[in-house]
């Protein structure tokens, strides 16, 4: 095992995901399917401290689960996403 290749989450919202990966937490976008739907519907891949994470457009379940991803972040660096960054998402679920 080398690791883990990648992350998906169902949204949706994608090009909001997009904005919140790219704008709110800093990742680059590296791939968009557009029109092209390889998977099941369309996707965006991401990378985010060499961590893949893939985005697709869909309808996330409706029941509440402790199912979650949380991102390592330098103490000093943590007023910048909290206070500049990430308060522009907070409605983002």
């Amino acid at each position: 095992m080398e690791g883990i290749s990648h992350i998906t989450f169902i949204v949706r919202d994608l090009d909001r995901m997009a904005t919140f990966l790219c704008e709110g937490l800093g990742a680059r976008e590296v791939y968009d399917s557009a029109s092209r739907n390889y998977s099941l519907s369309r996707e965006k891949f991401f990378v985010l401290g060499g961590t893949w994470l893939a985005a697709m457009e869909g309808m996330p379940p409706q029941e509440r689960s402790y199912q979650h991803v949380a991102f390592s972040v330098r103490e000093a660096d943590l007023p910048i996403y909290l206070e500049e960054r990430l308060a522009r998402y907070s409605d983002v679920r």
